[in-house]
């Protein structure tokens, strides 16, 4: 956003298309390092192969974690990873910005495992982010991101998943408050296009609580911005500007909307 006056409209889509949709990637289960029969985890030596691969791909391009996803499921259909690789193509076209087929893929996934969080969080957030105040499909589309982000805290307290099993505490936990805060930040984007403001800040502090996140404090910051409470929104802009894990994208625009919000403070007076 660059005009100097903020409005309901240009909150929604001054974040730009990268940071608006912002998802966290999944977290990916430990990485198999031997062949099972049985239990989760690779069922022979060429399975193993193509997971490592997929886990590689984490770090690379859109297309090459959809290559991974798909060199996976077309050998091994009923691998026990099916589920996060769906999901893995599903963040690879949300990325790509095809987000018809982010939707289809967010959705097989669900279908091979209906509680994998990563793809209701996925799809929570693409709803309440992509929706218009203006879309003649607005309350089943927002209704559909709240049952995603619920389903995604019910899951997430379900405990951890199959493919999880050796993970530690500590890994499980630090996935969990990661999840934990998508799924919040989903709820209360979908509380802030309702206009039902308070609710939004209400949610977004819940996903602060869960895990601590630049993005979501400036949703906040912006969220206590229409409901006039300058203080606590320039005091949210101020604690990423002053992180040493916001990258500088995020301060930039903390920067910003903190000049706007001091300049709306003055004029109030």
């Amino acid at each position: 956003m660059r005009s100097s006056t903020i409005t309901v409209s240009l909150l929604a889509l001054s974040l730009g298309a990268a940071v608006a949709f912002a998802q966290a990637p999944a977290a990916a289960p430990p990485v198999p390092t031997k062949v099972t029969k049985n239990g989760p985890g690779p069922k022979s030596k060429g399975e193993e192969t193509a997971v490592r691969a997929l886990f590689q791909a984490q770090t690379q391009s859109p297309d090459d974690q959809i290559a991974a996803s798909e060199a996976l499921l077309s050998k091994y259909a009923d691998t026990d990873y099916k589920g996060f690789a769906l999901e893995l193509e599903a963040e690879a076209y949300q990325k790509k910005g095809d987000n018809a087929k982010a939707i289809f893929y967010g959705e097989t996934a669900l279908g091979a495992d209906p509680k994998n969080y990563d793809a209701d969080n996925l799809l929570a957030n693409l709803y309440a982010a992509t929706t218009k105040d203006t879309d003649l499909d607005k309350n089943e589309k927002l209704t559909k991101a709240e049952k995603y982000a619920h389903d995604s805290l019910e899951a997430l307290e379900a405990g951890k998943p199959a493919i999880f099993a050796t993970a530690s505490d500590d890994a499980w936990n630090k996935t969990k408050a990661g999840a934990s805060e998508q799924a919040w930040q989903a709820l209360g984007i979908v509380a802030q296009v309702r206009k039902n403001y308070d609710d939004a800040i209400k949610d977004f502090q819940k996903g602060l609580e869960a895990n601590p996140d630049a993005l979501l404090m400036i949703r906040l910051g912006r969220a206590y911005f229409l409901v006039k409470k300058y203080d606590e929104a320039i005091a949210e802009d101020q604690k990423v500007i002053d992180s040493p894990d916001a990258v500088a994208q995020y301060k930039k625009i903390a920067a910003d909307d903190k000049t706007r919000f001091t300049q709306a403070k003055g004029t109030a007076k």
